[in-house]
């Protein structure tokens, strides 16, 4: 189970245009988060019982662009922490670039900073607007589309190939999942229309942006791709084992050859008995696995930025409504029921093994992407969504950075400018419940991981460093570089438990420090915590152990 969270609502819920929600339809697992999903949906803000009560999130601040770029700044990680992708060809991740774009659904209004305009591939946040797409060509309900694929957290990677006891994907976000949808579509597509074509359409509507295009050589450099180890790809492994758990019945099957060959064609290679004869059956299950995967790989291809991703976020968060920011216009773009239930999946399985601490911690519902994308909703706010930009990935293939981004954002009491009854206290007695909103100060969220590594690092005599080095694994014959963090108050049992003290030194000022190797850690450089060596903070945690 999920750790449920506790919300105290700072102003009158009365008081905040309420987002359309309504109820999903889960498997009995995630009922219980599911229904947290909605009690918060329409809270403004709140605060967990665990976060600091520091003065700087006490306050409450106006959203522009000078907050958002102290967010990025404060939570910049060590250089080479993360990871780009790897293995997806046609890529091309600059880890130097970053961007957060933060939306209002009541208006539109998007605020953004980093480099907006930079265009990435959406890789694995498409899977939400395939999801759509599939429940609307299946009659438009969602418990038709739940009888195929689940919703169910899991705690397996993304590539895993396990299914859920009763033989479905345990959701859409995991790839099985993501491509056991597009099988669907490419069955239920009417005869003469293009699956991906409308797809693509799909997406065009939801960002606001025709102009969106496909990186084809990137598509067809993943769907043509298979290690040098391998005898075929990841992807169409978790194919065969969709294929093998019968995922396809004959029916399905046959009006997939209906639109793919034609009536003709199939009545041609039909029995007596109406089914299909075995030779033609078996290769339109070929053809419809083939078919799925090369749409899945343009879809993950379609090249976006923060601001197109705000937009689809802003559509699953508001039941389905778009609204234009330059005249107030509003429209349906999704059926309520499908935006909502495409939102709930999300949220409970969006990012991967991730997805459970991400709500818990972060209060965050959406998708990511292993090219550095993320988008989804800010539950700390009733109308806040939120699209994030850097490639550099956690070991579970998420954007490490846009977690910590979305983390601080969800802290922080934020107010956007268009907010005018808030900002400009029109209600006296809303007032002295929130005081008038100010502007971030430059620095106020404290030094970023970068910084501290710097400046611990700065610190160590030569003969220090050399020693942590010489005390790095060694991997794949080479030596594993480190990064340096100050202990986390909260997390001194951590170090104690899982930290390995590897040194006691004094620092270039004559300090006593003690270093602890966090071998437990699985990011692409080791982490050192250096302790103050007058603590007793690490020996008081591990006689509590």
């Amino acid at each position: 189970m999920m750790k449920i969270l506790s919300f105290v609502p700072r102003i009158p819920v009365d008081d905040v245009a309420p987002a359309h929600l309504q109820p999903c339809r889960a498997d009995a697992a995630d009922r219980a988060m599911v229904t947290d999903l909605l009690h918060i949906g329409n809270v403004s803000e709140g605060a967990r019982a665990d976060i600091s009560r520091s003065t700087v999130y006490q306050k409450s601040y106006f959203v522009d662009s000078a907050l958002l770029n102290e967010v990025i700044r404060s939570r910049a990680s060590p250089v080479g922490k993360g990871r780009p992708v790897q293995g997806i060809p046609g890529t091309n991740p600059c880890t130097e670039k970053r961007a957060i774009s933060l939306m209002d659904t009541r208006t539109g209004k998007i605020v953004s900073v980093g480099d907006v305009h930079h265009r990435f591939s959406q890789q694995s946040m498409s899977k939400p607007v395939a999801m759509a797409l599939a429940i609307q060509l299946m009659g438009g309900q969602p418990e038709r589309y739940g009888r195929y694929i689940g919703m169910q957290a899991s705690a397996l990677p993304y590539n895993d190939a396990t299914l859920a006891p009763d033989g479905r994907p345990f959701n859409s976000s995991v790839n099985i999942g993501a491509l056991a949808t597009w099988m669907l579509i490419q069955i239920h597509t009417p005869p003469g229309s293009d699956p991906f074509d409308g797809f693509l359409e799909t997406m065009k509507s939801l960002t606001r942006n025709p102009g969106l295009s496909v990186n084809e050589a990137m598509a067809i450099g993943e769907f043509d791709f298979c290690p040098p180890d391998q005898a075929t790809s990841r992807n169409r492994q978790l194919l065969a084992t969709l294929d093998a758990s019968g995922f396809v019945d004959d029916d399905s099957l046959t009006t997939y050859a209906m639109r793919k060959h034609g009536k003709a064609v199939v009545d041609a290679n039909s029995t007596r008995a109406g089914g299909l004869t075995p030779e033609f059956a078996l290769s339109c299950r070929r053809a419809l696995s083939e078919d799925a995967f090369l749409s899945y790989c343009r879809a993950c291809a379609v090249m976006v930025n923060t601001e197109d991703m705000a937009n689809v976020a802003a559509v699953f968060r508001s039941g389905g409504m778009q609204v234009a920011a330059e005249d107030g216009t509003r429209r349906q773009v999704l059926p309520a029921s499908i935006a909502d239930y495409v939102r709930c999946s999300n949220d409970i399985s969006g990012s991967y093994e991730e997805s459970g601490t991400q709500f818990a911690k972060n209060a965050f519902g959406g998708k990511t992407g292993v090219d550095g994308g993320i988008f989804g909703s800010l539950y700390r706010h009733a109308n806040l969504v939120v699209a994030t930009h850097h490639a550099d990935l956690n070991p579970a293939g998420n954007s490490g950075e846009g977690q910590k981004w979305i983390g601080t954002l969800n802290k922080l009491n934020l107010v956007l400018p268009s907010a005018r009854r808030a900002a400009l206290g029109m209600a006296r007695g809303l007032m002295r419940v929130r005081p008038m909103p100010e502007r971030l100060p430059s620095h106020a969220l404290g030094p970023s991981p970068r910084e501290m590594d710097a400046t611990l690092q700065s610190e160590m005599t030569r003969e220090t460093r050399r020693a942590l080095t010489n005390a790095m694994p060694v991997i794949d014959g080479v030596r594993r570089d480190f990064y340096a963090k100050a202990p986390d108050g909260h997390k001194a049992k951590d170090v104690a438990v899982d930290g390995a003290q590897v040194l006691l030194a004094r620092d270039i000022h004559g300090r006593m420090k003690r270093y602890y190797h966090m071998s437990q850690d699985r990011h692409a450089l080791e982490k050192i915590v250096v302790v103050d060596g007058t603590s007793d903070s690490v020996n008081v945690a591990r006689e509590q152990d």
